[in-house]
C-alpha cells in the first residue's frame, strides 16, 4: 500500500497564490494544518487571501515577482526564517494565444522569461535550503502543453516542455539530498488564466476562453492536486473527459494530434479566422 502524507505542520510554499488555483492550493492546504507561504506580486490580492482562509496565523504572504532577481532573493529570506521548507509549489506562470506565425519574438522572450526561467531562478534560490536540510520537493505546475503540441499555444507549450526537461534532469542529478519531483498536468480549468494570456500584439485577451468556461473549477482542480500531492505521486493529471487525451498521446501521438487538429472549436475558430486580416507585424504593446 502507498504510503501517504499528511500536510498538517508541513511547510508548503505555493507561487501565483493571488487567484485561480494557487489560491485555492493555499486556502486548501491551510485548512489541512499546513503552515502554507503564499507568494504572488499583489500584495492587496495576498492580504484578501490570509483574511478567508481558516487558519490565518499559519498563512504567511510573501510578495515576489519571478521575473525580478531581487524579488526572488528577498522572498527566500523570509522563508528562511521558517526554519525549513517542506514542499515548494511552482504555480506561477502566464498564458499565451496565437498563431505561430503571428507572435513577434518579444512575446515568446516574455512567456519563457516568466514561466521557465522564473520558475528555474527560484528553484536555483531555494536549493540551498534543500540541500541544508537534506531533502526537498517541487510540484511543478504543468499543463497538456507540456506533455504534447497545443495549437495557438507555442510559446506556453515550448515553456512548459521546458520545465519537464529541467526537472527530470534536477531528479536524476547526484547530490546529498533526497529529492522529490511533482508534476501537475491540469486540462481545461476554469481560471482566468486564458483571459489574461498575451495575444500576439501583448495585451490580454480579456476573456476566459469557452472551453475553459466549461472545465473543471479551480476548486476541485486543487483538490485532485492535493490528493495527488498526498500520495506522492510523480504525475498528477487534473481534468474532465479530457483527460483521456493523455493516455492516447501516450500510446499514438499521431491519433492525439489528430484529435486536437479537429476538435469542434477548432473547427468553429478556423471559419472565424477567414474573415479576420492576418497581420504578421502587430507591433507588441509590454503589459504591466
Amino acid at each position: 500500500m502507498m504510503r501517504t502524507i499528511n500536510f498538517k505542520d508541513k511547510v508548503i510554499w505555493v507561487t501565483g497564490a493571488s487567484s485561480g488555483i494557487g489560491a485555492e492550493l493555499a486556502l486548501q492546504l491551510n485548512e489541512k494544518g499546513a503552515v502554507v507561504i503564499a507568494s504572488a506580486r499583489r500584495l492587496d490580492k495576498l492580504t484578501a487571501l490570509k483574511n478567508s482562509c481558516c487558519n490565518p496565523e499559519n498563512l504567511h504572504t510573501v510578495p515576489l515577482d519571478i521575473t525580478d532577481e531581487t524579488s526572488i532573493a528577498n522572498a527566500v529570506k523570509e522563508v528562511k526564517d521558517l526554519a525549513r521548507l517542506d514542499l515548494l509549489i511552482h504555480n506561477a506562470g502566464i498564458a499565451q494565444k496565437g498563431l505561430v506565425i503571428e507572435n513577434p519574438m518579444e512575446i515568446d522572450r516574455m512567456i519563457m522569461e516568466t514561466n521557465y526561467f522564473g520558475t528555474v531562478a527560484l528553484t536555483k534560490a531555494v536549493m540551498p535550503i534543500f540541500m541544508r536540510q537534506g531533502h526537498g520537493w517541487f510540484a511543478v505546475m504543468s499543463s497538456f502543453g507540456g506533455v504534447m503540441g497545443l495549437p495557438c499555444r507555442s510559446a506556453y507549450a515550448a515553456s512548459k516542455h521546458a520545465l519537464h526537461g529541467f526537472f527530470k534532469s534536477l531528479e536524476i542529478e547526484e547530490m546529498d539530498c533526497k529529492m522529490k519531483v511533482s508534476y501537475i498536468i491540469p486540462g481545461f480549468i476554469n481560471t482566468e488564466i486564458t483571459a489574461k494570456g498575451l495575444q500576439s500584439n501583448g495585451a490580454a485577451r480579456g476573456s476566459v476562453e469557452t472551453s475553459h468556461k466549461l472545465g473543471m473549477s479551480a476548486q476541485r482542480c486543487a483538490a485532485d492536486t492535493i490528493k495527488g500531492l498526498e500520495k506522492r505521486r510523480n504525475r498528477i493529471p487534473i481534468g474532465k473527459f479530457e483527460i483521456h487525451l493523455l493516455t492516447i498521446h501516450s500510446i499514438s501521438p499521431r491519433l492525439a494530434r489528430w484529435i486536437i487538429k479537429n476538435h469542434p472549436m477548432r473547427r468553429i475558430r478556423k471559419l472565424q479566422n477567414r474573415f479576420r486580416p492576418l497581420s504578421l507585424n502587430k507591433r507588441v504593446q509590454v503589459v504591466e
